[in-house]
C-alpha cells in the first residue's frame, strides 16, 4: 500500500491510503466508436491553449446506500465502474489514449494506439483511525460543509502527470469513506483533449453502461473526434504557432513548469446553493428593471433600440457572481472590471460540429464594464452586468471565429486581480448526469480551480437549483457570500 496524491507543498495525504493502482484498457463492443475515427489525432486550434494548464479534476461524493459495514458495497462499486468504463472507453478511445509530441511536424497529438492504452484506475481508502484524521473523510461532512476542504478533496482526486510529454490523458481514483458509508470518484482529466460539454457526455456515457449496459444508445450516440470537423481557416498552421508560443521548450522541458498555479491552494473556497424560486426572482428583478429603464429612453422617432432580450440563468447568475467580485475586492468607480466564460461553438460553426464531438469546440468570451456601474445598488449593478454580458455574447455570436487567434495573447494583457471568469454551466446537470446505480452523489465539485475569482455554476441537487462555487482571496470571501446571500436570497449554508 501507498499513499494517494499529494497536498500543496508536495507533502502526501496520510490519511489516504492507496490499495492498488490498475489498468482499465478499452473493450471494444459493438457499435463502440466509429470506424472513420482516427487512432492518432492532431490536436486543432481550439484544444492547443489547453496543453500547458494543470489537469481538470472533478470530485463526486456519494453514500452508499448501505452504509458499507463491512466494505462489500465499495468493492462492488469499484467493480461496476472498472468493467463500464472499459466498455465507455472503446467509444471514447482518446481518453485512453497519450498526449504526445510530433517532432517532425511541430504538432501536439493524442496517440490512442499506444502499445500499453488504458486509464490508470487507483483504488484508494481513507484511514478514519489516523492520528488527527477526526471526521475529515467522514462523507457527510464533506458532501455538507459550505467552506470546502481543500487539501482533503485534493487526497480524493487522482495524480495524472501532465508536465512532461508523453502524458496520459485520464486518470481515475476510487477512494472508500468509511465514516458516513461513503465512496469518492475522483477524475482528472487533460483539457486539451475534452472540454466541459464533452466530458458530461463521457459521463452520461459511463453512466449509460453501468446501469444499462452499454455506453452507446438511441438517445446516447457514439461520439466523433476526428479534428477535420473543426473548419478554422489555417487551422492547422495556427495551432502550431500557438504552441510555439505558449509552450516553447517542448518536449524536452516542462509544458506546465513556466506557468505559476501555486496560488491556487492557498485560495479559499466555498459551494451555494440557489434555489429556483429564487434565481427566477432575481431574473424577473433584473427584466423588470430593465424594462423600466428601455420605456424610459427612446430616440426621437419613438422606437426603442435597447435590448429587451430577458436575461437567462447564466446571464442573471454571471451577473451576481460578477458583481459580488467587484464588491469583495473593492473595486472602485473607473477602476475597469472584467468577466470571462467560454462559450460552445458546436452549433455556431458552419457547418455545425455536432454535440457528440470529443474534443475542445470552445471560445472565451470577455465582458468589460466600469466597477462603479457594477457597485450601483444591487439591482442595477446586476441590470450593469447583465448587459455587458449579453452584448458580449452577441458580440461572440455574431462571429464566433473572430479574434480566437489572438485571444490567448489578449488574456495574458488583462490584470488578473480586477478579472472574474465563470466555467461550465447551469445546463449540466451533474446530480442526474452521474447516478451509476448506487445513487446519486451528495456533492460535486470542481477541484481544479486555478483563479483568484474563478466561478463553478452547475445544476444544483434540486429541481431548478443552481450550484455556484467560488475560489477566491481568503481575506475577501466573507464580502462576497455576503452579497451573494443579500442579492439572491440563497441559504446561509450549503448543507445536504
Amino acid at each position: 500500500m501507498g499513499e494517494a496524491n499529494a497536498n500543496a507543498t508536495g507533502a502526501p495525504h496520510a490519511a489516504v491510503r492507496v490499495l492498488s493502482v490498475s489498468r482499465v484498457a478499452p473493450a471494444p463492443a459493438e457499435g463502440a466508436a466509429a470506424a472513420a475515427d482516427p487512432v492518432v489525432v492532431k490536436l486543432s486550434f481550439f484544444d492547443t491553449p489547453w496543453v500547458v494548464l494543470p489537469p481538470i479534476q472533478r470530485l463526486f461524493l456519494y453514500s452508499l446506500p448501505g452504509g458499507d459495514a463491512d466494505g462489500h458495497e465499495f468493492t462492488a462499486a469499484v467493480a461496476r465502474l472498472k468493467s463500464s468504463l472499459a466498455a465507455t472507453l472503446a467509444a471514447y478511445l482518446p481518453l485512453a489514449g497519450n498526449l504526445a509530441y510530433v517532432a517532425g511536424t511541430g504538432d501536439v497529438v493524442v496517440d490512442c494506439a499506444a502499445d500499453d492504452p488504458g486509464v490508470a484506475f487507483v483504488e484508494a481508502e481513507a484511514d478514519a483511525t489516523a492520528a488527527g484524521a477526526d471526521d475529515t473523510f467522514d462523507v457527510r461532512r464533506l458532501a455538507g460543509d459550505e467552506a470546502h476542504n481543500i487539501p482533503a478533496f485534493l487526497a480524493l482526486v487522482p495524480d495524472l502527470p501532465t508536465k512532461v510529454l508523453p502524458s496520459p490523458v485520464l486518470s481515475v481514483q476510487a477512494t472508500r469513506l468509511p465514516r458516513g458509508g461513503g465512496l469518492a470518484l475522483g477524475l482528472s482529466v487533460h483539457h486539451a483533449v475534452a472540454d466541459g460539454q464533452a466530458v458530461w457526455r463521457f459521463m452520461a456515457a459511463w453512466v449509460s453502461a453501468a446501469r444499462e449496459g452499454s455506453p452507446v444508445t438511441e438517445s446516447l450516440p457514439a461520439p466523433h473526434y476526428g479534428r477535420e470537423a473543426i473548419r478554422v481557416p489555417n487551422g492547422d498552421e495556427s495551432a502550431r504557432q500557438m504552441l510555439k508560443m505558449i509552450a516553447p521548450k517542448l518536449p524536452v522541458a516542462s509544458t506546465v513548469a513556466d506557468y505559476d498555479f501555486s496560488q491556487r491552494f492557498r485560495l479559499a473556497r466555498r459551494t451555494f446553493y440557489l434555489a429556483g424560486d429564487d434565481i427566477r426572482a432575481l431574473k424577473r428583478s433584473i427584466d423588470a428593471l430593465a424594462a423600466a429603464e428601455d420605456d424610459a429612453f427612446v430616440v426621437a422617432d419613438g422606437s426603442n433600440i435597447r435590448n429587451k432580450k430577458p436575461v437567462s440563468t447564466f446571464v442573471a447568475l454571471a451577473a451576481l457572481g460578477w458583481t459580488s467580485f467587484v464588491r469583495a475586492k473593492g473595486l472602485v468607480a473607473g477602476d475597469d472590471t472584467y468577466l470571462v466564460f467560454l462559450a460552445d461553438l458546436r452549433a455556431r460553426l458552419d457547418p455545425p460540429v455536432g454535440d457528440g464531438y470529443l474534443g475542445n469546440c470552445i471560445k472565451g468570451v470577455l465582458a468589460k464594464a466600469d466597477a462603479g456601474d457594477l457597485l450601483l445598488d444591487s439591482e442595477r449593478g446586476l441590470l450593469s452586468a447583465s448587459r455587458a454580458i449579453q452584448a458580449a455574447v452577441a458580440e461572440m455570436e455574431a462571429a464566433p471565429l473572430a479574434g480566437t487567434e489572438r485571444w490567448l495573447e489578449k488574456m495574458m494583457g488583462l490584470p488578473f486581480t480586477r478579472l472574474a471568469n465563470v466555467a461550465a454551466s447551469p445546463r449540466f446537470r451533474v446530480y442526474e448526469a452521474s447516478d451509476f446505480g448506487f445513487g446519486s452523489p451528495k456533492r460535486v465539485e470542481l477541484v481544479s480551480m486555478n483563479h483568484d475569482g474563478e466561478m463553478v455554476l452547475v445544476g444544483g441537487r434540486r429541481d431548478g437549483e443552481v450550484q455556484l462555487s467560488v475560489s477566491l482571496d481568503p481575506a475577501r470571501m466573507d464580502e462576497f457570500k455576503a452579497h451573494v446571500f443579500a442579492t439572491s436570497s440563497a441559504p446561509e449554508e450549503a448543507s445536504n
